[in-house]
């Protein structure tokens, strides 16, 4: 099936948005495929009242647009829909355990990944956050089997790869350039880059092009830096054992201050994106069969452009809740 139709956005009166990618959004038409798998994933992972459905609810209020309908203007539109589910259901685990001790995380990560095991017991762990969003995963695995595509069991071996080590480095980062492998496993973003090529059926073999290889990591960069730079005032003031943001290593590497560190941090983003474009310009004048390559990175720089853009723009960043909004914790 074809991507959904797109268009434009005019992000000139946006002053704080200050990538060069142009942004393009699917969501007049996607709209309806979105908020279904939202509905799904918010409802589905979480319960009344809880810190977790507050959080995720206001994720999703941005005037300016939809994270999904901005940054997946590529992706085939009957696919659209479990792109939404798997980066929503993310999510909301980064909101649960960014609130519990880093081996309590760790622990409710195990548990996730047994919803990708065929051995897998729905009534273990009965009653809590994670039980609820192992159970989604569990139903949504099952979901993607009676598509019988067989790229399938690679975009979930890949996300179980990635639920085991997104919270296993207790490190302390010193330098930018020891942080940033941490920040794009993090940000799960093998499973991210895996995900959108299933979403745009590409073949999977494209994964062994040195040159999509190049470009998915300088995305990388730039995706993970710039959620760094814009939702650094949030992290800032969240109860947490470990803040992991670029603004903070960069001021213990270079003994700055906060507003120093994020100028540096945004010259830093804008030198990967003169990167990029370079990269996309010898990857566009390549010979017609390497369309499915062609096809891939553009739908990168749409992401990337996307994301950025919402990032600029969400209240999520820029009038973050505050604790004593959310009436209930999370559980494990």
């Amino acid at each position: 099936m074809a991507p959904f139709a797109s268009h434009l956005v005019d992000t000139t009166s946006v002053s704080s948005y200050f990538s060069s990618f142009p942004v393009k959004s699917c969501e007049l038409d996607a709209l309806p495929a979105i908020q279904q798998g939202l509905n799904d994933t918010i409802y589905g992972c979480t319960t009344p009242g809880s810190k977790e459905r507050k959080k995720a609810e206001y994720r999703h209020t941005n005037p300016a647009g939809n994270i999904f309908g901005l940054s997946l203007a590529l992706c085939e539109a009957d696919r659209v829909g479990f792109v939404v589910k798997f980066i929503e259901f993310l999510c909301i685990v980064d909101d649960v355990m960014e609130d519990l001790p880093i081996g309590e995380a760790c622990t409710g990560h195990t548990i996730l990944r047994q919803a990708l095991q065929d051995s897998y017991d729905e009534h273990q762990y009965d009653g809590g956050a994670v039980s609820l969003m192992r159970n989604f995963l569990y139903e949504l695995r099952i979901e993607l089997a009676s598509m019988e595509d067989p790229s399938t069991s690679l975009l979930l071996n890949t996300l179980d790869s990635s639920l085991r080590d997104r919270d296993s480095n207790d490190s302390e980062f010193l330098t930018l350039a020891g942080y940033i492998p941490y920040r794009k496993m993090n940000f799960d973003y093998d499973f991210v880059c895996q995900l959108l090529r299933w979403a745009m059926c590409i073949p999977p073999t494209i994964q062994d092009d040195p040159l999509a290889r190049s470009y998915e990591h300088i995305i990388g960069v730039i995706v993970g830096l710039t959620n760094d730079y814009f939702s650094w005032e949030m992290e800032r003031q969240e109860p947490t054992d470990r803040i992991r943001n670029a603004v903070l290593v960069l001021m213990k590497e270079h003994s700055v201050n906060e507003r120093q560190a994020k100028l540096m941090l945004k010259e830093v983003i804008m030198e990967e994106e003169r990167k990029a474009r370079k990269l996309l310009s010898e990857i566009m004048g390549l010979p017609e069969e390497h369309e499915p390559l062609k096809r891939y990175v553009a739908e990168m720089e749409l992401f990337a452009a996307g994301y950025s853009f919402w990032c600029a723009t969400c209240p999520r960043y820029h009038r973050p809740q505050k604790e004593e909004s959310f009436v209930e914790q999370a559980k494990l």
